[in-house]
């Protein structure tokens, strides 16, 4: 794989900053946002939108994906462990664990652990803190964000270094879990020092060890007569990390920010339980383990070790032509599993984007660029003796540009066009199989028209492309089944999509919504080839036949007061397939997949909050804070039934209330909280098949009760 150095140029949409501010009086804050790389207004930028602000970050002691997701309509994820989940947007999920359909960028760089070739993936899930806002973009962002993004992106962008004062943080969360252990707790700070009037540096760490509330029960022992091994709140959670930017800004004209991250999560067993088969099993073993919060396992193998370290450089010039930026990426990784897979990646990327200067007046703006990145991933294998397994590895290289033409007053014409090309790489030396190469090319194009009706009002509707990459399959076969393929191309989707976002009463109140139609072709799925290597059958990638997903997502925002904060959201999607057959193993060769719903897609997501802030002294503010969230049943895989009365795999439905209270001075904050106030028991992934000895039931955390303690400088 060549390692050249390309220029880049994806539009990095810095999606938009929504700020819950109570500090505007009867109003809504008025937000800036550089959604399309130009100053603009949130409310008039055609694009679905969510952003969660540091301040909102904080209150509801967010530290990963998963907190995330309970607060964006059409956003969801398993949650089976940290770092290993799929993240879906618009209900575009996939039953085979190849390419993401969300791309996660953190401070403008995908990680390098997104290695794809191969048909496997991991989502880095690193700590979040000091984090100035996380943008979700619904939607397809090929044109901009190249591969990957055809769901959406999730932009997680760190504070800058600031040169004109000295600042400092802190944050320390305690909290005990019902049905697992009260040795839990969240620790972070951070210093800002400026160093001189253009030079600053800023530094980040975390420590969040969560103990768990699952216990796993190795029943393997059992069939050769002995006890079982037990292993008390096994799903264990510690990520340690911290990050260093050092920013220089010596003019208005120029600025540079170097970022040097690392994150290092030592996990235990899976989120999961086994509410079915355990109780056979403790018929078979004469044991008495609770059906739930108990996982069956057949290996006392448990427990995996990942570390991630990156380097970031921004730089920022403006030059005789416009405004030139760089965002360039490096980064290492290694994971390593009790079960004795040891995988390394690395990581480069760069692109170099020009956009034009623009004034109010102007009716023509533009953006233009290219892309190159390269990850390679070697992965071995311990029994003992350690042996190499396979090496695996994706090039892309992509120019592209956006324009953007008001023609008319109040109306606003968007044009892109992407051209991508990805090489991937493939060689399973374990097996001495041959290397497998691939090389695809995509056009993405974007097109959208948006009418600004009054201040107040803006109308938008769009039409745009997204892809994932393609890659490439073993033959376990050696050659011996004719339906091998040796390649699965990319596929790709078309989005429809019509919005509006409103505001009313003097921004009092607003409402962002859209709704919009997706078709999903060549959709990646599985397919069964004989395997001489791992007999009777091995499943491989191919591209099938065609999917929709179709829905409609809104936020509404009100504040009547300075000291009340309500927002809505919510999202009601169908993703289903329209035609094609799968190869199951549950189901059989050939499975007709018309009608069957798109795995990890629930139909119904709800999130709601409502703030009501008190004056205690000058000094002093309460605030009583109240949250839920309700997330649909979704199923598990496609088939979405297993020919088999005791299988299931339906999620069902799961809902959850938190209560907050907390009182802040200049300097400090303390938060009382309870999450899962009724302890609600529920999933958000099942695969139950207890005739099979298979049964992964994802829980989510139990009622929890913590403390917050947060002081910083002004």
């Amino acid at each position: 794989m060549s390692r050249g150095f390309t220029l880049s140029a994806v539009l990095l949409a810095s999606a938009s900053l929504f700020a819950l501010n109570a500090a505007h009086a009867a109003g809504i804050e008025t937000v800036v946002v550089t959604a399309q790389k130009k100053t603009e207004l949130l409310e008039k930028v055609p694009v679905s939108v969510k952003v969660l602000n540091s301040e909102l970050l904080g209150k509801t002691q967010t530290e990963g994906l998963e907190d995330i997701t309970k607060m964006v309509p059409s956003l969801t994820m398993t949650d089976i462990s940290r770092g290993g989940n799929q993240v879906q947007i618009r209900g575009l999920g996939s039953n085979v664990a190849s390419v993401g359909t969300v791309a996660i960028y953190e401070d403008g760089v995908i990680p390098p652990t997104r290695v794809q070739s191969s048909g496997t993936f991991s989502e880095h899930d690193g700590g979040i803190y000091d984090v100035d806002r996380v943008e979700v973009l619904r939607g397809p962002q090929g044109t901009l964000y190249g591969e990957g993004s055809f769901g959406g992106v999730i932009n997680i962008i760190s504070k800058k270094p600031n040169p004109d004062a000295f600042e400092a943080s802190g944050s320390a969360t305690w909290f005990s879990v019902d049905h697992g252990s009260a040795d839990n707790h969240d620790l972070a700070g951070m210093v800002n020092v400026p160093v001189a009037s253009d030079l600053a540096i800023r530094a980040v760490g975390y420590d969040y060890n969560h103990a768990g509330y699952i216990d796993t029960v190795n029943f393997l022992p059992v069939f050769s007569g002995a006890a079982p091994d037990v292993f008390k709140d096994a799903n264990t959670e510690h990520v340690r990390g911290g990050r260093i930017s050092i920013g220089y800004t010596p003019s208005q004209d120029f600025d540079a920010t170097l970022i040097l991250k690392t994150d290092k999560l030592t996990a235990g067993s899976e989120n999961v339980d086994s509410p079915l088969l355990v109780p056979i099993l403790n018929g078979l073993a004469g044991t008495n383990f609770p059906d739930r919060y108990t996982y069956a396992a057949f290996s006392d193998a448990i427990g995996t070790t990942s570390l991630l370290d990156q380097a970031i450089l921004q730089v920022n010039a403006d030059v005789g032509i416009g405004h030139l930026s760089s965002v360039t990426g490096y980064g290492w990784s290694k994971v390593d599993s009790a079960a004795g897979l040891h995988a390394g990646a690395v990581g480069y990327s760069e692109e170099l984007r020009l956009s034009s200067y623009t004034t109010a007046d102007d009716p023509f703006s533009w953006i233009a660029g290219a892309y190159y990145s390269s990850a390679l991933r070697n992965v071995q294998v311990t029994f003992p003796p350690t042996l190499p397994y396979v090496h695996d590895g994706l090039e892309k290289e992509a120019i592209f540009g956006q324009a953007y033409w008001q023609f008319i007053p109040s109306w606003t014409a968007t044009f892109g066009l992407r051209y991508e090309e990805q090489q991937v790489n493939f060689i399973d030396e374990l097996n001495n199989l041959p290397t497998d190469h691939g090389k695809f090319h995509s056009l993405i194009p974007k097109f959208s028209i948006s009418w600004q009706i009054d201040q107040d009002s803006l109308l938008y509707v769009t039409a745009a492309k997204g892809f994932r990459a393609g890659g490439t399959n073993a033959d376990q076969s050696l050659g011996t089944d004719p339906t091998y393929v040796a390649q699965f191309k990319p596929d790709k989707i078309w989005n429809y999509e019509i919005g509006t976002k409103k505001s009313f009463f003097d921004q009092m109140l607003t409402v962002n919504a859209a709704a919009f139609y997706i078709d999903w072709s060549d959709i990646q799925i599985d397919r069964a080839i004989t395997s001489v290597i791992s007999p009777p059958l091995e499943f491989i990638v191919t591209n099938g036949k065609d999917a929709h997903s179709y829905g409609i997502e809104a936020d509404v925002y009100l504040e009547p007061a300075d000291d009340w904060s309500i927002v809505f959201g919510g999202s009601l999607v169908n993703a289903a397939y329209d035609n094609g057959t799968i190869d199951s193993a549950t189901n059989g060769l050939g499975f007709p997949l018309r009608g069957q719903k798109l795995p990890g897609s629930p139909s119904a997501l709800f999130n709601a909050s409502v703030e009501k802030r008190f004056a205690l002294t000058d000094e002093l503010q309460a605030y009583l804070r109240g949250e839920y969230n309700y997330r649909g049943s979704s199923y598990g895989d496609v088939p979405n039934t297993i020919p088999d009365p005791t299988a299931n795999l339906a999620s069902g439905i799961s809902q959850n209330l938190n209560l907050r209270a907390g009182v802040r001075g200049d300097f400090w904050e303390v938060q009382a909280f309870v999450t899962n106030v009724t302890d609600q028991y529920q999933s958000s992934y099942s695969y139950e098949w207890p005739a099979a000895f298979t049964d992964l039931h994802v829980v989510t955390q139990p009622r929890t009760f913590g403390l917050n303690l947060k002081v910083h400088t002004n």
